[in-house]
């Protein structure tokens, strides 16, 4: 199965943004915080939507906040087929700039297990 990135995966309004962040959930590890909502009684999801939000507060230099989208970007990339359909953010944090991807990729994982929304495939 190809695990690509398309249009869809990505969160684009600034209202599902500020849905996610009023009433969503938060956990934080050493590279990123994540807030993440599942869907209600009323909303159906039928896919895992993200956004990351990486401002001038992260570092005042593009090259930096642009390689810890691409970290989070790559990392969620591989991960979103195993991920139950809910709608999350990334917020990056300093110590990501000093991490390899294998790293990154692990504390998403970890994050996913503790927030439950990782999917364990039966073999």
């Amino acid at each position: 199965m190809k695990q690509t990135l398309t249009e869809q995966d990505k969160l684009k309004l600034k209202s599902d943004f500020m849905l996610v962040r009023e009433k969503g959930k938060k956990l934080t590890s050493p590279f990123a915080i994540l807030l993440y909502r599942l869907p209600d009684g009323n909303q159906k999801l039928d896919s895992v939507k993200c956004g990351i939000i990486c401002s001038r507060r992260f570092d005042h230099r593009a090259v930096r906040r642009n390689r810890a989208r691409r970290l989070l970007w790559e990392s969620f990339r591989l991960m979103k087929q195993r991920v139950t359909p809910c709608q999350m953010i990334f917020i990056p944090r300093r110590e990501i700039l000093n991490a390899r991807m294998q790293d990154v990729a692990v504390q998403m994982e970890m994050m996913f297990s503790k927030a439950r929304i990782l999917v364990h495939s039966q073999k």
